[in-house]
């Protein structure tokens, strides 16, 4: 059974609850850049990995860029989740699972918690995610069109939008990747970006991680992944080979498979 909610602060969340009774709770925070992005982009497969092992799937929306910030969308995720725990959460253990700009919102949000002195998840799920801002200026080829101011003319930039379930943000996105402007996106300067870097230390005292990406990644450099197994005391690491950046959609691919069982297998 699935269903939405709709949170005070504005956002929805995707409820889907399994059969039997819930021993835990998955947070679902989706990609896209920080511009673009859909909860509703959970693939199905995935989704059945959590509820035949008996947790509650709660897929959040969140603030996109430029129309707010960067701090004021991941903030308002804390909320978020301070909501959830107050009203479907309760008692529940949860955990947090990302996919790329999803799976560094997961990182900064365990950060947060973790100096926040606050309960933390206890398991993240992490799919070609990053650690800090440093490269999402630097050029990468993701498409062969060149997206020009006039594309992104109607696409709306101030007004709040808390989700793109048709996805019409993506040229926005790929205009901000080739022009190099995603800081001015996310409303930081070079300066303020350590505020967003996962230290060290920090992942150090991370809860066990479950992490999984793309050798070949296009999108997201790689180090970040090979960054959490070791730098996380407990991180299972499955890479996968030759794939996109995106592969988890492709839930038919042989490899794609091997991440899916292995995460079913490691779920506690």
């Amino acid at each position: 059974m699935s269903e939405n909610i709709t949170l005070d602060s504005g956002g929805t969340v995707a409820v889907a609850r399994p059969e039997a009774s819930a021993k835990g709770a998955v947070i679902y925070i989706h990609g896209g850049g920080f511009v673009y992005g859909s909860k509703s982009d959970l693939p199905q497969a995935l989704q059945n990995v959590f509820l035949n092992k008996g947790y509650i799937m709660l897929a959040i929306d969140y603030l996109l860029t430029p129309n707010s910030s960067l701090i004021d969308s991941l903030n308002q995720m804390q909320q978020t989740l301070e909501e959830l725990q107050e009203k479907e959460i309760k008692d529940l253990p949860f955990t947090f699972c990302g996919r790329s700009a999803g799976g560094f919102a997961i990182n900064y949000l365990t950060k947060q918690l973790i100096e926040q002195n606050k309960t933390l998840p206890t398991q993240l799920v992490h799919f070609y995610g990053y650690s800090d801002l440093a490269f999402i200026n630097n050029p990468r080829e993701l498409t062969d069109t060149t997206v020009t101011k006039e594309m992104i003319a109607n696409i709306n930039q101030s007004d709040k939008i808390w989700d793109d379930p048709f996805l019409q943000r993506y040229l926005l996105y790929i205009y901000g990747v080739q022009q190099q402007k995603l800081s001015d996106f996310y409303q930081t300067s070079t300066k303020d970006n350590s505020q967003f870097v996962i230290e060290k230390d920090i992942l150090q005292k991370f809860p066990r991680t479950f992490s999984s990406a793309s050798t070949t990644d296009e999108e997201v450099p790689f180090k970040y992944s090979k960054q959490l197994k070791r730098l996380i005391p407990d991180c299972k690491f499955v890479p996968v080979y030759d794939l996109g950046h995106d592969f988890l959609k492709h839930t038919e691919d042989e490899q794609v498979e091997k991440v899916l069982n292995s995460l079913e297998e490691w779920l506690e």
